[in-house]
């Protein structure tokens, strides 16, 4: 099997088209290493691997044409999972010929082992948790909640300007729970307190109060993550302001919060539609490895954002 890929992929790679494929099934077929070979040391790398195969929905690099959906049989080197993203070559004229490009997929985890604290948002998956690019690194959101009445508090390391987006998201969540999280409770969020933090130490230094203001698409999202159970997709951040009414600001400075996506590993962004034309600012180098959805709405956010199935009988904090 493994001869056979290599020399599709040889052959894609001369004359196929790149793109980046959302793993929507997995199936391990046994050879090579077992999955716990996948968390081996960066001395190990290179020499622990796995045959699976894989349901992808592969979207082009270029934007013009439509993604598709593909079966492949491949080999993978790093920790995979549904919803995690793989490098793919395909045929334009033959979607069934597609070909996972692991050599480029283990080019980029060896690399990201020499920075283990921006994989983070690899592995930490829970409810309430999505990341989102503030002052030019990858930050953790983390909502939580307790017994209360209706507040909105903002731990005391992310400072007073995360406050108003905070309240902002939690009111059109409110607002929207109806359609946003149809089993929760009417009276849930008269009989509770939201807690927002940071899990993993503070605010980056410099952040701007714009800046923070960006973080309110984020701060919803993660608001629905823990009232849903659906979990953030842990290879996205997320960034787009927001009003209580639901409606979606742009952001400014696309091209760095991209870099900061980027820079801790991360593989897709969302951002809201009012940025697309931000693109142009970015270097095509920049955008390698980087799925953009823009979103109109905050249902689309939740769904570019947010696992599509909630955890099996997760409950919303009582």
């Amino acid at each position: 099997m493994f001869f056979k890929h290599k020399h599709l992929l040889d052959d894609l790679r001369e004359n196929g088209r790149r793109g980046a494929a959302e793993i929507l099934s997995m199936k391990t077929l046994g050879g090579g290493s077992d999955l716990r070979a996948m968390w081996a040391p960066d001395e190990d790398l290179t020499s622990s691997w796995t045959d699976c195969r894989m349901k992808l929905r592969v979207v082009p690099a270029d934007r013009s044409e439509a993604p598709f959906e593909a079966a492949v049989l491949t080999r993978i080197h790093t920790f995979k999972f549904k919803g995690s993203s793989v490098p793919v070559w395909y045929d334009p004229r033959d979607h069934s010929r597609v070909a996972v490009d692991y050599e480029a997929d283990l080019a980029r985890a060896t690399h990201a082992q020499q920075d283990l604290d921006s994989l983070t948002h690899r592995y930490d998956q829970r409810p309430g948790l999505v990341w989102t690019p503030v002052g030019g690194k990858l930050l953790s959101l983390e909502v939580t909640a307790k017994a209360g009445k209706g507040r909105v508090t903002v731990a005391r390391q992310l400072g007073a300007a995360l406050t108003e987006p905070a309240q902002a998201a939690a009111s059109c969540v409110h607002g929207q729970a109806a359609r946003l999280v149809p089993e929760l409770a009417g009276d849930w969020f008269a009989k509770h307190e939201i807690q927002l933090d940071e899990p993993y130490g503070g605010a980056p230094a410099g952040a701007t109060a714009q800046e923070w203001a960006g973080a309110g698409l984020a701060i919803a999202a993660a608001l629905v993550s823990l009232l849903s159970g659906r979990i953030a997709r842990t290879d996205v951040a997320v960034t787009g302001g927001l009003t209580a009414a639901g409606e979606l600001l742009p952001v400014p400075a696309l091209k760095d919060k991209a870099f900061a996506a980027k820079h801790s590993y991360a593989q897709r962004v969302v951002a809201p539609a009012a940025n697309e034309p931000d693109m142009r600012q970015i270097p095509e180098r920049q955008r390698q490895d980087l799925e953009f959805v823009f979103v109109s709405t905050v249902d689309e956010a939740l769904r570019a954002a947010l696992a599509k199935h909630h955890i099996k009988g997760y409950l919303p904090p009582a």
